[in-house]
């Protein structure tokens, strides 16, 4: 229906759970429009691979940037039993200093600060769902491993540190990006910009582009 919309401008779209009579949609997007998914589940999998054009994913662990990997196999198996190409966007936090030793010291600081109440809830919501399996988005986001920021995957380190770890992830076959938050997160988007991207080897290319012409 969306498509149909962005593509026309207009739908009568009659399905199983929407029924629309002469929906419209004005202006027509002149940009080529995409849908992102953002599902783990095998039944999300299945219908991001035959609808979406991206599926986000939940980046694994402290300082393992590779560990989502098996997220990304399950999407690259599905995407080829549907006959589409369809790409993960992985999502990680970012917690960098110009030390290792600082931006951990922050991490811990965060850990030792959690709200327990908040997280023993998130916990009962995860338990209370009895028919979802253990690869949905609430079984990770509740796990008590590292639940202060919900289990996304966390990137702890120097600013070389953190660039070489993303470069990690750029490795990780059926990956086209990620989305990146920050403990602090206007200086961490500054601080990527100017100090962590410029090192990054799997940006190379865009670095050399953005290089002012002498």
């Amino acid at each position: 229906m969306l498509r149909e919309l962005w593509a026309t401008g207009r739908s009568d779209f009659k399905g199983e759970h929407f029924q629309m009579e002469d929906c419209r949609v004005s202006p027509i997007p002149k940009a080529d429009m995409k849908v992102i998914c953002a599902g783990q589940s095998e039944a999300g999998m299945a219908f991001t691979a035959k609808y979406a054009d991206y599926n986000f994913c939940f980046g694994k662990g402290v300082n393992t940037p590779t560990a989502f990997a098996p997220t990304v196999e399950r999407l690259v198996k599905a995407t080829a039993e549907a006959g589409r190409e369809v790409s993960s966007v992985a999502l990680f936090m970012i917690i960098a200093a110009e030390t290792d030793e600082e931006a951990r010291e922050r991490w811990e600081w965060y850990k030792e600060g959690v709200d327990e109440e908040a997280i023993a809830w998130l916990g009962e919501q995860g338990a209370a769902d009895k028919t979802s399996k253990s690869d949905t988005n609430v079984r990770q986001m509740a796990d008590p491993t590292s639940a202060v920021n919900i289990n996304m995957g966390t990137l702890v380190g120097s600013y070389e540190t953190v660039a070489r770890m993303l470069d990690e992830v750029a490795t990780v076959e059926g990956t086209s990006g990620v989305m990146l938050t920050f403990d602090d997160f206007v200086k961490g988007v500054e601080d990527f910009g100017q100090h962590i991207q410029p090192l990054m080897k799997s940006r190379a290319h865009v670095n050399e582009q953005l290089e002012p012409a002498v």
